[in-house]
């Protein structure tokens, strides 16, 4: 996949594109111009993932699509494109990882390839020149998840739904191997502050050597809130047989859990042998979301359900109000990290609200983000809103706005 990026941002560099090992990955080697052919190739395979007509633009297949249309295809900056799709860089960053590894996919399978850590070597080079190039172009444990981690972008997610998510992932090996997987998670646990996929491969790294090390065993899943965080406990229990010391494989799986747990904003502590029947226990710690209070001000319901829609499951927990007078009260009751005020209200209009929350001394600091129909940015920026975005809104819009405005406020701007 490293190879695939390295030649999309030198899609249009023929001299980078001729020391690409992608060249020989597709038999290019031999061509008059294996650039240009090369360049051609990852230009078709762009075009080619383009959804159809019919698709809702506002589909992950699209999202995907654009991402590698903008960044490669006319060699956009991250922020050019970030503003295009109204995406943080931060979630730019992820959705463009994706995007590549799924293009790098389509790639393999379309030429017959098989992925192989020195990609793009035939069978025919000497283990030397495999080893060499191996280390010239494939990138390190260490490199992968330091993108990752420039990828990440934490949301506030349900711990138990994590868990749960995993079960058909991880119960045909539990079944294989005749082992129990016992859960005991109360209900509700708060939120916590993560990356959830890359806090699922941590508890899958977990679980998997945890399985293979009990046949006819079990596996006890608790999870419990405890200052400030939540603590999920795994604890495999051997069956009728003492547990054999953890394969190289295994502690290696651990290792990168505990990684991936650090990079998803949480900490995993590992006991080792510490129990005759326990080869290991496990504790993975997730700091609980910080839930944001965000004043949204609009008199339209089906706007106001929209919302509601939109940052469910966010870490931005939604207060309402339908007139200026409701808005004003709550405001300076909540301290909101953020207010989302719609121009046209009835009675005292939104620029007037705009007006005296700016010359409000306890909430003038508050960012406000103006969701209108009518075309006044400029208006509504040069009266101090922090942002402007004009309806219908999405809600990666809506969110990209809050995330950079809350943080911004909270002393971390972008």
């Amino acid at each position: 996949m490293r190879a695939v990026h390295h030649a999309l941002v030198h899609l249009y560099d023929p001299a980078e594109l001729r020391k690409s090992p992608l060249l020989e990955l597709f038999a290019l080697s031999d061509g008059e111009q294996p650039a240009s052919a090369l360049q051609r190739i990852l230009v078709d395979a762009i075009e080619s993932i383009k959804p159809q007509p019919e698709v809702p633009p506002q589909s992950p297949a699209w999202r995907t699509y654009r991402i590698l249309f903008h960044r490669y295809t006319e060699q956009c900056t991250q922020r050019e494109v970030s503003a295009t799709l109204a995406l943080s860089i931060r979630q730019l960053r992820r959705q463009e990882r994706s995007a590549v590894w799924a293009l790098a996919d389509d790639l393999w399978i379309r030429y017959g390839v098989q992925y192989r850590a020195s990609v793009g070597i035939s069978d025919s080079s000497s283990p030397t020149d495999k080893v060499a190039t191996r280390r010239a172009d494939t990138p390190s444990r260490k490199q992968e998840l330091e993108w990752l981690h420039r990828s990440l972008v934490k949301e506030a997610a349900d711990p138990v739904e994590v868990l749960r998510s995993l079960e058909k992932v991880i119960s045909p090996l539990a079944q294989a191997t005749r082992v129990r997987l016992e859960y005991a998670l109360p209900q509700p646990l708060p939120f916590v502050a993560c990356e959830p996929n890359t806090l699922r491969q941590a508890i899958l790294n977990v679980l998997s050597p945890a399985i293979r090390a009990v046949p006819h065993g079990r596996i006890e899943i608790t999870a419990q809130a405890r200052a400030g965080a939540v603590i999920v406990h795994i604890r495999p229990v051997a069956g009728p047989r003492k547990p054999p010391p953890l394969p190289r494989n295994d502690v290696e799986s651990l290792e990168m859990a505990r990684q991936l747990a650090t990079l998803s904003g949480g900490s995993l502590d590992l006991r080792i042998g510490a129990e005759e029947a326990q080869p290991f226990v496990a504790a993975l710690t997730v700091p609980v979301a910080m839930r944001t209070a965000v004043l949204v001000i609009d008199d339209n319901e089906d706007t106001l359900q929209l919302i509601r829609r939109f940052l469910a499951g966010s870490p931005y927990p939604l207060v309402e109000a339908r007139n200026a007078e409701q808005a004003l009260t709550l405001a300076e009751s909540l301290i909101p990290r953020a207010i989302v005020l719609d121009l046209m209200l009835p009675g005292i209009d939104g620029w007037e609200v705009l007006g005296r929350l700016r010359e409000h001394p306890r909430l003038h600091g508050i960012p406000i983000i103006v969701c209108s129909i009518l075309p006044q940015k400029q208006l509504a920026l040069t009266l101090g809103a922090a942002a402007f975005l004009r309806k219908p809104i999405s809600r990666a819009a809506l969110l990209a706005a809050l995330e950079r405005w809350v943080d911004m406020r909270a002393g971390s701007p972008r």
